[in-house]
């Protein structure tokens, strides 16, 4: 008669802590992250009294004093906006706009009409209710 021999099989642990280590870092690396694409562009928007609140969410530019450009959070060059323009458009036909109180008028006048060219028809134009002038 022929000799089986029969193995025995080890216990296999599953070590845990590994994996708890590599979710928490990722966990961390995400968090870190997501606090860095808020806006870094700081506008002061201009006040308006008549202006109403929109329900619905558009793509922002928004257009600093010194005529830096950000759009939906990343920083970009005209050439830049234009191309991501070019691929809202495809989806969207309005763009908001943030501008800075003390934007010029030729450079809001030329970034809208490079928006327009690209197929963005309609703007909103955001502004900030007036801060309350308590002094007599």
């Amino acid at each position: 008669m022929i000799k089986i021999e029969t193995t025995h099989k080890k216990n296999l642990e599953l070590d845990l802590i590994p994996l708890i280590n590599i979710v928490f870092l990722l966990l961390i690396f995400f968090m870190l992250t997501s606090t860095s694409v808020s806006s870094s562009l700081k506008t002061n928007l201009p006040e308006a009294r008549s202006s109403q609140k929109i329900q619905n969410k558009n793509h922002v530019l928004k257009i600093s004093e010194s005529g830096s450009l950000e759009l939906d959070g990343k920083s970009v060059d005209r050439k830049e906006m234009i191309r991501w323009i070019e691929d809202l458009a495809r989806e969207t036909k309005t763009l908001e706009l943030q501008g800075d109180e003390n934007v010029g008028f030729k450079l809001l006048g030329e970034i809208i009409y490079d928006v327009r060219k690209v197929g963005i028809e309609n703007f909103v134009f955001a502004t900030q209710e007036p801060k309350l002038n308590h002094e007599k």
